[in-house]
């Protein structure tokens, strides 16, 4: 299974995503699982899920309607939160741009990865991603995700 696939079920299973999401059907496309992320709200809202209180959910706008300058500010809330509190190293996360404009989705995963491997994800008893049966050559399939984001 791709490891953008083993990501939204990840998200489900950290309750950010509902189970009928259409990330998981059949039919779905990695640029289904960019736009669910785009605006850093489900992102947020899955560190806070994660760790209670690790995000000060004031400080997220929940209905940033594509908005520029309200997703990147989610966004980088996010990847402080995940620098502060959970220890990610700047080299491991991505620039807010490489998920809103999705230029660069497979940093986006190893991220998300890099959190579903960490104890505080553990402790939840939530698998990590991705699993050992991960298709390879992932990065073909981010390439043109920055074309479909326009």
């Amino acid at each position: 299974m791709e490891e953008w696939r083993q990501c939204g079920r990840w998200l489900i299973d950290c309750k950010v995503l509902p189970p009928n999401h259409r990330v998981v059907w059949p039919s779905a496309a990695v640029f289904d699982l960019a736009q669910a992320l785009r605006d850093g709200v489900l992102l947020c809202q899955m560190l806070h899920n994660l760790s209670p209180g690790s995000v000060d959910l004031k400080e997220i706008n929940f209905r940033p309607q594509m908005s520029q300058f309200l997703c990147l500010k989610n966004i980088r809330t996010f990847l402080k939160v995940c620098h502060d509190k959970f220890g990610l190293r700047n080299s491991e996360l991505f620039d807010p741009f490489d998920l809103f404009d999705v230029r660069d989705f497979g940093k986006v995963i190893s991220a998300l990865s890099r959190i579903s491997h960490h104890s505080i994800a553990q402790i939840k008893g939530i698998r990590p991603f991705p699993s050992e049966d991960t298709a390879l050559n992932e990065d073909d399939v981010y390439r043109s995700l920055e074309e479909l984001a326009e």
